[in-house]
């Protein structure tokens, strides 16, 4: 059989081909290699050499796997109608909170979140002497509210080192303003004289400064969930040598549809011109998510052994959500001594909200407060009660 000249040629080039498109890959893979390693190494060079010029430099690159860089803005606006006072109204609070996390290693990773606070406190907010419930001078605050180191064994165990947010019911572990429908916690999380955007420890603390253990497990669609930790609160309501210990334990339906969970803490609260009060607090929340309804709802009790009574405190919050707007109302209860009856330590809140989302990360909240009081009078015979209205904005 002959072939043509032509022919051969032909097949001659394709095989030429073949045999180039298969090594030009080869030769370009190795091509890039190399120049990736030139590029790291002349990176190290430039940095070594920027070290070596100058020992004032203020921030040092350090490797990650990840770095996050986020924040938020709030911005209320407060009414409060006294009753037998006069009305007060403040742009009382603008909040911007800088966000930081980062995967250091596959196993370990920090989170930081920074507040920018402008804050006009609502003094005397449990009106003992109605005359003096007004909004306290505007003052400019900067906590570090969040900073923890982790390290994940694996899931049954990760370690979380640093301040951060005291794992106890649900509403607190939120926390953050772009995924809160009401800007102000419920009561046990407030330290109501005077109000506080970060509470204090009424009964349990909203922050610890220690370690925490922490893990879950997955049994089908079932999940199950602990916290352990020990730590100090650095506020007013705990000494710095004053321990904080407790747990907690939650279990959770397919989908989240249902979770309940079970809190303990054991604890020191300072008691101003008193002796320290040693106290023991239990809890149980639950909530259902379905189809656009929401309910939350936590209880939760302490045995004080010193100088404050017993207190008791529990919410049930409801809520809708239909499209971009979710309205939600809450029925709030606290007593802070629960020795003594009809007494100035009983508070009720009722909130009625709406919220509106301009933007998937916009949220515009409207909420009408009624704050409601077992000891109806003040000292000088004035009615405590009073409502208020509050607007705001998170971006």
């Amino acid at each position: 059989m002959q072939f043509s000249p032509k022919l051969i040629c032909f097949k001659g080039i394709s095989i030429l081909t073949l045999l180039f498109m298969f090594m030009l890959p080869q030769y370009s893979l190795a091509q890039g290699d190399d120049i990736r390693e030139r590029l790291d190494e002349i990176e190290r060079e430039l940095l070594d050499l920027h070290l070596k010029q100058t020992d004032k430099t203020s921030v040092t690159a350090f490797d990650s796997m990840r770095l996050d860089l986020g924040g938020f803005i709030t911005q209320t606006f407060t009414t409060t109608f006294n009753g037998d006072s006069p009305d007060r109204s403040s742009f009382d609070q603008t909040n911007f909170e800088l966000l930081m996390g980062a995967d250091v290693t596959d196993r370990d990773s920090l989170f930081i979140a920074l507040g920018f606070l402008r804050q006009a406190d609502l003094v005397n907010e449990a009106g003992l002497d109605v005359e003096q419930r007004k909004f306290a001078d505007h003052a400019n605050r900067i906590p570090g509210i969040i900073m923890w180191g982790r390290h994940d064994f694996d899931e049954l165990l990760d370690v979380t080192y640093g301040r951060w947010i005291t794992p106890w019911g649900i509403i607190n572990r939120e926390h953050f303003p772009p995924v809160l429908m009401n800007l102000s916690q419920p009561q046990y999380l407030r330290a109501v004289q005077p109000g506080n955007l970060f509470g204090g420890n009424t009964i349990v603390p909203n922050f610890l400064d220690g370690i925490q253990a922490h893990g879950s497990k997955y049994i089908g669609d079932y999940q199950a969930e602990y916290f352990a930790y020990v730590g100090n609160f650095d506020g007013s309501g705990s000494g710095p040598s004053d321990f904080i210990s407790g747990a907690r334990l939650m279990g959770a339906l397919p989908n989240r549809i249902f979770t309940i969970g079970f809190d303990y803490q054991n604890g020191v609260r300072a008691v101003s011109g008193a002796q320290d009060s040693h106290y023991d607090a239990w809890g149980v929340d639950a909530l259902i998510d379905y189809k656009g309804f929401l309910l939350k709802s936590e209880y939760l009790r302490s045995n004080e052994r010193g100088a404050t009574g017993n207190k008791e405190s529990w919410y049930i919050q409801p809520s809708y959500t239909r499209g971009k707007f979710v309205l939600f109302y809450r029925w709030d209860v606290i007593d802070t001594d629960l020795d003594t009856v009809n007494d100035s330590a009983e508070q009720t809140e009722h909130v009625f909200g709406v919220n509106y989302f301009l933007q998937p990360t916009v949220r515009l909240r409207a909420e009408y407060v009624l704050n409601r009081f077992n000891l109806n009078e003040d000292n000088n015979g004035k009615k405590r009660d009073y409502d208020n209205i509050q607007l705001s904005i998170t971006t």
